[in-house]
Order: structure tokens, then C-alpha cells, then sequence
């Protein structure tokens, strides 16, 4: 995929979909693979790297994505509280653990050390809840134990050997960072045990804070538990480690909030992760809606992404020798939509199937368009790769529909999840004759063949441009892309009309149009327009 293609496959299509950030909005993004050539000792991208190239990356990354202030240390403010978010999800040996699922300790000092180094932070912090309960926890499931003694983020010794020129805890890096800078505070907080408590002493609930556009939260519950560090911190830059994840495609930037929500306050008994963040606030059938309303707390000041070794195919070990798949790069920017679309192009998605970028970008926190990122560094291009999506992977169905029910004129309509309740969006109830009309338009940049994939309850005939491509029907169990039949785009506006009668008192409808590969990603270069 050359610089072109690589740009275009994410651009907007100007006439097809609303702008998703202000129109003077240009993220900078800086990319820095292992070969660049203004590196001092420059790799190849399947080196094993030393800590001092990691840093010369790592720090690189964080000039040439400098944020619109001039410069990361411009942007923090003399005497701030600094907190850096890495991804420690897991200790070694847990069961879920593989190389890639957590960031490199590497890029966290890194991170660290320039920060200390350049900025006039008073405090900085590491944060970060995992799987594993600390000392003061009387449970005694999900410990993990070291050389005979009780460990947990902070003082579970990784050794020389993980992350070469790494040796050593995350307390005893920050112990070194106190020796070296002195005028500076540096400490580690479990976010799993930081929860904000009322005035009782109980864990307290906070409402999703609605961006300046109004928006405000979409998950299944708006209020939250969420903790003191994230909320109070003056500058927060989020490192995650860049893969794939089993539910939402991609973890990066935003992803890495997930480990923000406190999990004493969402774990169920016996277990140690946050099982009521699940159920209480997914919607749609996807977590999407609340890895955005963790963020929406406090938006990522900065972001630095590790993309050294990652896992392909889900997050967590699938125990498979070549889950983990190493890039050598790492780039940076004070935008963590462009981060993360960049990141999920990256992995070889489709930015716009990925659900939470869409979302975050209509709380206002950054660009999806790729060609609205300026690229400092190395061309992406060069970086892309095919890594191997989740089985059950499909992209972000169409929201945006014309719909008719009866004799009712056609109006306007935007499903918030990917499946359209046809009875429910009409205001029409289903009866013996009732007839629902779904319409939407599609702009290509050109040709595409493709499929057309169908979740159905009801008796549909689908079109499109005004050539009949599938009847079927369904009162089985409904998924998404349960049908799936070939189509053909042609350059410019597409019109895809669907009719549908209810079976058994029901009438819903999703659609996506995947790839010629037909696996899940939608095609690249297509907009949805409302009819």
C-alpha cells in the first residue's frame, strides 16, 4: 500500500459524511520505526532492540509529534501532576499473559524519563489497575506471588531478559528517577484501588461530564466509578501497547482507559477484573460506549503508542507461538482518535469500523480522518501489515437511514447501535400488511465488488440501485451478517433500499458492506449517506 492509497483508503469522501472534527483541526502525528535514519544506532524492524534505541525512538516519536503548544514539556505546566498510563493488564506467568500484551517497560521509562528530563512537572505518577491484587487486599484470589512473597505492579521484578536493557520493577525505576531528579516526586498508584468515595466511605457514582457540543455519555449507565488519580491529575499521557482486541478490533489510547475504572469497585466476588464495567455499561452489544465515557473524565493530554510487539487475534494469550507479532515502531500525538485510527489502520482496519473512534470523535476529542493527520517521521505506509482479526470480527455497521413505514412519509434517522428496530425507529407497530422501507445512500470513490452482509428478523427484499440482490427471510436467531450476498458499487452515489415485513411480531434489519476478502472490514473508500 503505497503513501496514497494509504491516505485515501481513510479520507473523507467530502460530499458523503459530516466532518468528525472542527474544519482548522490537523493532528500531528510523529511515527519512528526501529530503521529510521536519523536514529543514532537504527535496527531492523525484527530486532530485539536495546533500552537506548527504544528511548531514541520513543523520544523521537514525542518531537516530531509535538503537540500544537510547540512541544510536550511547553504544553505541561511548571509544577503539574503528571500521570502516564502504561497497559499492565497482566503479571508473568499469569495464564493470559504473552509478549505484546502489555506495554514495553522500555517505552514507559522512556516516557518517563522525558518527562522528568524536560518538562517542570512537579509529580509524576505510574498508574495502572490490573488483574492481580495488591498487599493490603485480604482476598486471596488473583495474587500473584514472587520468589515466595506477594507482588503487584509495582515491585513484580520482570528481570533482564522480556524487555532487553529493562532489569527490574517499576518501583525500582522510579526509585532511580527520584535519585536523578530530586526537585521531582515520583510514585505509583493502583488505579483498581483508587476509587472516588462520598463523604460515607462508599465507592461513588459520577455522571459521564457532557463535552462542550453537548454530548455526553453512551453507555448502558451514565454514571460511573471512577478514580481519584485520573479525575485530579493535571496532565495525563496514555501509553498503551498497540493489538488487536477480541470485541472492539483494536486496543490502543482510548482502549487503555479500561484500566482506569477502579476494579474493587467493579469486580465480582472471586474474581479480579472489572465484570460489572461489562454489564452494566455496554450497549449495543458492545463495550465501545463505555471505553469513551472512562475517557471522557479526562481526555488524553498525550499520547504515546507502543507498537514494538503486539497480539494479533484477540488481546490476551490465545497460547499460540505466533500471537505475538513485532513492528518495532512507536509514534506519538496529543490526539488519541488520529492515535488510534492510525493505530487501527496500522493493524489493518478500517478506521471507520472501529465503534469508539466514532463516538470519541463526536465528544470532540480528536480527528478519524487519516488524511487530516499530519505525519512527521516515517511514512506509515511502510509500516502497514495484515494482522489477523477475531474470528467473529465485523465491522461498524451503517447508522444513518431513510425509513417509511405504511403510509407514513419518509424521514431522517440515526440508529445509535448497529441494529435498526424497525417498529421502534417507524413508531409503527408490526401487523398483518405492515411494510417497513429502510433506504440509505452509499459514495464511492469507485468501483467495488464487495458483500452485502444482513442481520434479519422478517421478510426482506433488498436493491440496490434499484437492481434486486437478495430476498430472504429469518425468525431464527438474529446476528449480524447472518446473510451475506454479493454486490457491485459504482463510482458515486449508490442508493441500497431494503423492504421488510414483520415475522412474529418483529422487523429488524443491520447492514454492512465488506471487502471484496469478504472478512468482516468494511470497503475502504465508502461513505454512508442518509437518502
Amino acid at each position: 500500500m503505497n503513501r496514497r492509497h494509504f491516505l485515501m483508503s481513510s479520507a473523507a469522501v467530502p460530499v458523503a459524511a459530516p466532518l468528525l472534527a472542527a474544519p482548522d483541526t490537523r493532528a500531528r502525528l510523529g511515527l519512528v520505526r526501529s530503521t529510521h535514519a536519523k536514529l543514532r544506532q537504527p535496527a531492523p524492524l525484527d530486532d530485539g532492540l536495546t533500552y537506548e534505541q527504544v528511548r531514541d525512538m520513543v523520544h523521537s516519536a514525542i518531537r516530531y509529534g509535538a503537540p500544537q503548544a510547540g512541544s510536550l514539556e511547553k504544553k505541561i505546566k511548571p509544577g503539574s501532576w503528571v500521570v502516564i498510563k502504561p497497559n499492565i493488564v497482566f503479571l508473568r506467568p499469569a495464564r493470559g499473559y504473552a509478549p505484546g500484551d502489555i506495554t514495553d517497560f522500555r517505552v514507559t521509562r522512556a516516557v518517563l524519563e522525558y518527562v522528568a528530563t524536560h518538562s517542570q512537572a512537579a509529580r509524576i505518577t505510574i498508574a495502572e489497575g490490573g488483574t492481580y491484587r495488591n498487599h493490603k487486599d485480604k482476598a486471596e484470589d488473583n495474587v500473584v506471588t514472587q520468589d515466595g512473597r506477594r507482588v503487584n505492579a509495582y515491585d513484580f521484578d520482570w528481570g533482564p531478559d522480556e524487555f532487553p536493557g529493562f532489569n527490574g520493577s517499576v518501583g525500582s525505576m522510579l526509585k532511580e528517577m527520584s535519585r536523578l531528579h530530586p526537585g521531582k516526586r515520583f510514585d505509583f498508584v493502583d488505579l483498581s484501588y483508587d476509587a472516588v468515595r462520598g463523604p460515607d466511605g462508599k465507592f461513588q457514582r459520577i455522571v459521564v461530564p457532557k463535552a462542550s457540543n453537548g454530548i455526553g455519555a453512551f453507555g448502558g449507565r451514565a454514571d460511573y466509578f471512577v478514580t481519584n488519580t485520573i479525575t485530579k491529575c493535571d496532565f495525563l499521557i496514555s501509553v498503551p501497547v498497540m493489538k488487536v482486541h477480541l470485541q472492539c478490533g483494536i486496543t490502543a489510547s482510548l482502549k487503555n482507559y479500561v484500566g482506569t475504572a477502579p476494579r474493587q469497585a467493579y469486580a465480582t466476588p472471586g474474581l479480579f477484573h472489572n465484570a460489572n464495567l461489562h454489564s452494566e455499561h455496554s450497549a449495543g452489544e458492545r463495550i465501545d460506549p463505555f471505553i469513551v465515557d472512562l475517557a471522557a473524565f479526562h481526555p488524553p493530554d498525550f499520547c504515546v503508542v507502543d507498537g514494538i510487539r503486539g497480539l494479533q487475534a484477540q488481546e490476551h494469550s490465545a497460547h499460540r507461538a505466533d500471537q505475538t507479532v513485532r513492528s518495532n515502531l512507536v509514534f506519538a500525538t496529543e490526539d488519541p482518535v488520529a492515535a488510534d485510527a492510525m493505530a487501527a489502520r496500522l493493524l489493518g482496519f478500517n478506521p471507520y469500523d472501529i465503534e469508539h473512534l466514532h463516538m470519541a470523535a463526536r465528544r470532540g476529542m480528536g480527528t478519524l480522518e487519516l488524511s487530516r493527520i499530519d505525519h512527521r517521521g516515517d511514512e506509515p505506509d511502510r509500516s502497514t501489515r495484515k494482522w489477523e482479526k477475531p474470528r467473529q470480527w465485523y465491522g461498524r455497521c451503517n447508522r444513518e437511514w431513510t425509513l417509511s413505514a405504511g403510509s407514513a412519509p419518509p424521514r431522517a434517522h440515526s440508529a445509535p447501535y448497529d441494529t435498526l428496530d424497525l417498529p421502534a425507529a417507524t413508531g409503527v407497530a408490526p401487523s398483518n400488511g405492515t411494510s417497513y422501507r429502510a433506504a440509505v445512500n452509499v459514495q464511492s470513490q469507485g468501483h467495488h465488488n464487495g458483500y452485502l452482509w444482513l442481520g434479519l428478523r422478517g421478510r426482506l427484499t433488498a436493491r440496490v440501485n434499484g437492481e434486486t440482490v437478495a430476498t430472504t427471510e429469518s425468525q431464527t436467531r438474529y446476528r449480524t451478517g447472518q446473510f451475506q450476498f454479493p454486490v457491485a458499487l459504482r463510482p458515486g452515489m449508490n442508493r441500497v433500499e431494503f423492504d421488510v415485513q414483520p415475522l412474529a411480531g418483529q422487523a429488524k434489519l443491520s447492514v454492512l458492506l465488506t471487502n471484496s476478502r469478504n472478512d468482516g472490514d468494511s470497503i475502504d473508500g465508502i461513505r454512508w449517506v442518509k437518502a
